[in-house]
């Protein structure tokens, strides 16, 4: 997964001007200037900083936070949907964290995302399999009606 100095700032607690610093230094690994803009990689959720010459070691963490836009598949609604042989309750759901951002029967994810499965460490709501994204969802259900979920970093959700 990729982010832009924005995004790493973020996850790295520190202001923008500091990513600027670390990558004009080559202190990010596997950063990449694709024209205008920077692409750094993540590694276990976190931009890989080496250390420099001086001073104390860095202590970066992930935020807690700062969760990325999870989609489930809600197997208990589909057995309710093929024992009822209907389709009214919504498989698809988009959380963030604890919070509920969206149902519907179908997602679409404008970006880059990955499918992690742990069945030793459950996700908070109990489910094994899930999707991360740190893009953007859009959730639709049978009425053609949508919602979009924005980014991770987006001020106000939605």
């Amino acid at each position: 997964m990729f982010v832009g100095t924005t995004a790493a700032a973020t996850l790295l607690g520190i202001s923008m001007q500091r990513v600027r610093v670390l990558l004009k230094e080559g202190r990010i690994q596997g950063a990449q200037k694709i024209a205008r803009v920077w692409v750094i990689p993540l590694y276990q959720g976190m931009p890989r900083i080496a250390r420099g010459k001086r001073g104390p070691k860095p202590d970066w963490q992930p935020r807690q936070h700062c969760a990325s836009n999870t989609v489930h598949i809600n197997r208990q609604s589909i057995g309710y949907n093929q024992k009822h042989e209907t389709t009214e309750k919504p498989v698809v759901s988009v959380k963030r964290g604890n919070q509920n951002l969206g149902k519907g029967h179908e997602a679409e994810i404008h970006g880059p995302c990955r499918v992690v499965y742990r069945p030793n460490k459950p996700h908070d709501c109990g489910a094994t399999v899930w999707i991360e994204t740190l893009a953007e969802v859009t959730i639709y259900n049978l009425e053609a009606a949508l919602v979009t979920i924005g980014t991770r970093w987006d001020l106000e959700p939605g």
